[in-house]
């Protein structure tokens, strides 16, 4: 389970492009590999970028999305397993 106050950390291999207001990718330069985000997942990856919590990010997902609280942690939790499955992204406590 990811705490609130775990900070998400990009790897440092990544390269972050927006496409438009509702579209973004990643490319990473270790494996050549890239990823389209949409416009949620792009909000999310432009708020760790900043070194936000988990937290900060859900309540910004609350506030920008009109998610409730039961509809933004699952979409939080589902997006941050497959950034790390993918080894995009790294977790750290405060």
């Amino acid at each position: 389970m990811l705490a609130p106050e775990t900070i998400l950390h990009p790897h440092p291999s990544l390269v972050f492009t927006r496409l438009d207001d509702t579209e973004a990718v990643l490319l990473h330069l270790d494996t050549k590999r890239y990823y389209t985000l949409n416009e949620t997942g792009t909000r999310i990856w432009e708020l760790l970028q900043q070194g936000r919590s988990a937290q900060d990010i859900l309540r910004a997902l609350q506030d920008g999305y009109a998610f409730t609280d039961e509809d933004a942690m699952p979409a939080l939790l589902d997006f941050v397993d497959e950034l790390q499955q993918e080894g995009l992204i790294h977790l750290s406590a405060p």
